[in-house]
């Protein structure tokens, strides 16, 4: 998995792309949406949807917790989020 700061907030998510593989962690991050470094897909990093007119599964994405300095990642998929 991957985890992503952003104005603030932190995220994480399965680390390959579900469209074609690509490593995330080479993407771009802005405004909670996580953009693919292959194509023009991104990724809403609270829900895991994919951005209009792409057809493949959702994100993984899970639920991180600061608790003071920790960070706290579930690695639980979200399931009734973003399908």
């Amino acid at each position: 998995f991957i985890l992503i700061q952003d104005q603030g907030r932190f995220f994480a998510a399965e680390r390959a792309c579900p469209h074609e593989g690509a490593d995330l962690a080479l993407g771009r991050c802005s405004h909670a949406r996580l953009h693919c470094p292959r194509h023009q897909a991104s990724f809403d990093l609270t829900d895991g949807s994919v951005s209009p007119g792409w057809s493949f599964p959702a994100l993984r994405v899970f639920d991180v917790r600061r608790i003071g300095a920790e960070l706290w990642v579930n690695l639980n998929h979200r399931e009734d989020r973003g399908n």
